[in-house]
């Protein structure tokens, strides 16, 4: 009998759409609400003198900037806690492919997605603002914990920025693993036949 994934939920009713490597299932009323949100923050916070560092794509990516690849590194772990059942070794090597996963995907939307998802990636980037919406200090000392506790709070907020951000955040990451082979064992799906698993691969 089939596994359910051990997907975190943030305490949000209803389920997660799925997530093609060309985005269909990230909703667009989620991206927009993010972009329009956010657009002011950004300015604000470009008049303060705030920047978010480096902004061309890290190396071995399309689209992501370092920051932003800090940001999914934080996040894989605490929204697939299926993760945790891997060693050191092995689950570094499975969020290093949920990242290319995310990057792919993102790559793949259209110009406007890109631009509205910027938005959020670029205040989540502004420390001083990142402290504030989320309380978290730098990506890399959060926690599972923490990170979860700020989806949480995005996720389950009264304000429709927040809670799209959560939720492109959340399906983003979530997404991105169950495109990966080892996520199938959970979900309880058998995997393609091998013979045709095997003739689509380079």
């Amino acid at each position: 009998m089939p596994t359910t994934p051990k997907t975190f939920d943030a305490s949000r009713p209803g389920p997660t759409p799925g997530l093609t490597p060309g985005g269909a299932g990230l909703a667009r009323r989620d991206l927009l609400k993010v972009g329009a949100g956010f657009s002011l923050a950004l300015v604000l916070a470009g008049a303060a003198g705030c920047s978010g560092g480096a902004k061309t794509p890290a190396a071995g990516y399309v689209f992501l900037q370092p920051g932003d690849a800090d940001l999914f590194r934080a996040l894989a772990p605490a929204v697939v806690t299926e993760l945790g059942a891997f060693d050191a070794a092995k689950r570094k090597t499975l969020v290093d492919a949920v990242l290319r996963n995310v990057d792919g995907t993102i790559a793949a939307l259209d110009l406007g997605a890109r631009q509205e998802l910027r938005k959020l990636l670029d205040l989540l980037a502004i420390a001083p603002l990142r402290y504030v919406l989320t309380g978290v200090g730098a990506w890399n000392e959060a926690g599972v914990e923490k990170m979860q506790a700020f989806l949480a709070r995005w996720r389950g907020s009264r304000f429709a920025t927040l809670n799209a951000g959560g939720n492109v955040l959340v399906k983003l990451s979530s997404s991105s693993f169950y495109l990966l082979p080892e996520s199938w064992p959970s979900t309880g799906y058998p995997g393609p036949l091998a013979r045709m698993f095997n003739a689509i691969q380079p």
